[in-house]
């Protein structure tokens, strides 16, 4: 067989392929090593790499507004040491190797060398980083750029900080947790607090009761919940009152758990209704109900009581499960226990009506006298005989405790 046989049989005689060599910098995808099984003419050339210029300054991180990139390892934990291919916003660690007045190098291990200088270190863009940190110590930074001049890799702690931030802001308002801060400003309409970013207290969101000087409030560490978070935008609206008031739920419901029928304390108005008024007792309201305000009878609670007043009051009953408990104001015994029918005594006429004139013997109790009980003769209205203020002496004819009804006699008292 010639020679050009021999090559021909060769070409088209099919033969099992050799496995590719162990490639030594670069890993060829195996679904394009079988797709094209002919060898290619020429070997592929890699794309060249392009390193930012020496004399090229870094570019400030993305300001609040614009999409950031999302870091690859977990905000507040240290990150695998830097590798290549690392992009902008790559939260890396590493350990303080130098430091100076105006910038910080960090050793991210594998032969990498970090910068940071005072622009990226914090707030303070004149900060004097030999006082910042200690050298060994593990600094959580993002990735600003590839390298720089010298080659290392140009970080930002501050930008890393605000990225870890953001992420701890969206896990507390997803669990509904409290995030802590710092009051560094009174602003219009509120307080500026430091969260990692900066977040706003509205006014009405400060405390549950109205702040006055709020300027005491800046250089506090307070804790906080989050109302509205928008990272795209900035925007962060914080509660301090809901913080607050859920402390004093807690420790309403503590102090409910002591409270039993027949204790007395001093409570706050906080409320009128039709029905009765609320009182506070150490952040537990109770329900004074409009019989339970005084022995007499009265028609609406304002006429006992006011918001603000502080009064005394009784436990009548604790209903733990349904977090309710009802109050009383009379702590003295029923007057109408003394009370006796036939005695004679002095009271003071309080109002009129069409069937008779009411009549209060002292603060809490109020009698009625009838029509027919005013005179001896007839009486078609009760101005005829007396009006309101004017003191008449009185007989009782009948004590109705349950009803706390009292009939009164004027014309009998006058005939002894």
């Amino acid at each position: 067989m010639s020679e050009a046989e021999t090559t021909l049989e060769s070409e088209t005689t099919e033969v099992e392929p050799e496995p590719a060599a162990e490639p030594q910098t670069a890993v060829e995808e195996p679904e394009a090593a079988a797709a094209d099984p002919k060898p290619e003419t020429e070997p592929p050339t890699e794309e060249p790499v392009v390193e930012p210029e020496a004399a090229e300054e870094p570019e400030e991180p993305a300001a609040a507004g614009a999409e950031e990139p999302k870091p690859e390892a977990p905000p507040g934990e240290p990150a695998s040491p830097t590798v290549d291919g690392l992009t902008g916003g790559t939260i890396v660690s590493g350990k303080v190797k130098t430091k100076a007045a105006h910038e910080i190098e960090l050793d991210l291990g594998g032969d990498r060398i970090g910068v940071i200088s005072q622009r990226y270190w914090g707030d303070d863009p004149a900060a004097d980083l030999t006082r910042e940190c200690v050298l060994g110590e593990v600094v959580n930074a993002a990735v600003l750029v590839r390298e720089d001049h010298k080659g290392r890799i140009v970080l930002s702690r501050l930008w890393a900080m605000q990225q870890i931030a953001w992420v701890d802001i969206a896990r507390a308002a997803a669990a509904n947790e409290a995030v802590t801060g710092t009051i560094t400003a009174v602003v219009k309409g509120g307080l500026s607090c430091d969260v990692g970013v900066r977040g706003f207290i509205p006014s009405s969101l400060i405390d549950v009761e109205p702040v006055e000087n709020l300027q005491a409030l800046v250089g506090r560490e307070v804790q906080c919940k989050v109302v509205e978070a928008d990272q795209v935008s900035g925007r962060l609206v914080l509660s301090r009152k809901a913080v607050v008031r859920a402390e004093q739920r807690k420790a309403a419901k503590a102090f409910m758990e002591t409270m039993s029928a027949g204790d007395e304390f001093t409570g706050k108005v906080v409320d009128v209704q039709d029905f009765g008024a609320f009182v506070d007792i150490n952040g537990v309201r109770g329900l004074v109900h409009t019989s339970e305000l005084g022995w007499k009878r009265v028609q609406h609670p304002n006429e006992i009581v006011s918001v603000g007043d502080e009064v005394q009051v009784k436990v009548k009953s604790v209903q733990k499960p349904k977090q309710r408990v009802n109050l009383t104001m009379k702590l003295s015994p029923d007057p109408l226990g003394d009370l006796e029918v036939g005695g004679l005594m002095a009271g003071r006429v309080t109002r009129l009506a069409d069937f008779g004139a009411f009549v209060a013997i002292n603060d809490d109790i109020e009698g009625l006298v009838h029509i027919t009980e005013m005179a001896e003769y007839r009486v078609y209205h009760p101005e005829e005989v007396v009006l309101p203020g004017e003191e008449v002496w009185v007989k009782v004819l009948a004590v109705d405790r349950k009803r706390r009804r009292v009939d009164l006699s004027i014309s009998q008292a006058i005939a002894g």
